[in-house]
C-alpha cells in the first residue's frame, strides 16, 4: 500500500528529486498504480498537506469519529484526528485580549446552518506573529473538518484568512523540510 506525506522522517526517495507534479498524474509522479483517496481535503486557496492512500481502512479510521481504533489513538476526547494549519489574518489580534481569538478558542464560531451550525473549540489557538500592524499569524489547530472551517471561523468572528496553510495532521505527521510539489512514501510508522 501507497502513502503520500512528509520526506523530513525518511528521505529513502532517490535524491528527495520529484519531476515536477504540474504536467503528470499521481500515478505517473509516484510510480504507484493503484486508487487513490484523500484523506480530508484543501481547498484552492490552501496550501500545505495532502494525504493520499489507497488504505480504505486508513481513511475510515482518520475521518469517521465513531471508528473504534480512532477513539483509541485520540487523546483530546473529540474523536477525530486534527490538523493543524498556520492562517495569516486580517487585524491585530493578542493572544490574551482578543475576543475573537477567545471565542474560537472557549466557545466555537457559528459559521451558518448551510455550512454545519457551531464548530467545536479550537482544540490550540496560538498567535505567531504580527508581519504588518493590521495582521496577524496564527497557528489553529482543529477536531473537525467542516467545508472552509477555519475560513469561516475566522469569518464568523470579523476576521479573514488571506493565507492558509495546513502544517499537521494528527499529533506528528508534519511537512518537516518538504516542498510544494514534493511527495513521500510513508513507513508504516508514520502512518496516522
Amino acid at each position: 500500500q501507497g502513502y503520500v506525506g512528509d520526506p523530513s522522517q525518511n528521505n529513502n526517495l532517490e535524491n528527495n528529486v520529484n519531476p515536477p507534479v504540474s504536467a503528470l498524474s499521481f500515478q505517473e509522479v509516484t510510480g504507484i498504480h493503484s486508487k487513490w483517496h484523500a484523506v480530508g481535503r484543501l481547498d484552492a486557496d490552501t496550501t500545505g498537506l495532502l494525504l493520499l492512500t489507497n488504505d480504505g481502512g486508513l481513511v475510515h479510521h482518520a475521518t469517521n469519529p465513531t471508528s473504534k481504533s480512532h477513539e483509541d489513538i485520540v487523546g483530546h476526547g473529540s474523536g477525530a484526528i486534527t490538523k493543524t494549519y498556520e492562517a495569516l489574518i486580517m487585524g491585530h489580534h493578542d493572544d490574551t485580549t482578543s475576543e475573537a481569538l477567545h471565542q474560537i478558542r472557549t466557545r466555537g464560531v457559528d459559521i451558518g446552518t448551510k455550512y454545519g451550525g457551531w464548530t467545536k473549540p479550537a482544540v490550540s489557538l496560538e498567535v505567531l506573529d504580527h508581519p504588518t500592524p493590521k495582521s496577524t499569524l496564527v497557528s489553529i489547530t482543529i477536531a473537525e473538518g467542516k467545508n472552509r472551517q477555519v475560513r469561516r471561523m475566522f469569518h464568523g468572528v470579523q476576521s479573514g484568512v488571506m493565507h492558509l496553510h495546513r502544517s499537521k495532521f494528527g499529533e506528528s505527521l508534519g511537512l518537516g523540510t518538504l516542498k510544494e510539489g514534493q511527495w513521500k512514501i510513508l513507513t508504516d510508522e508514520e502512518v496516522i
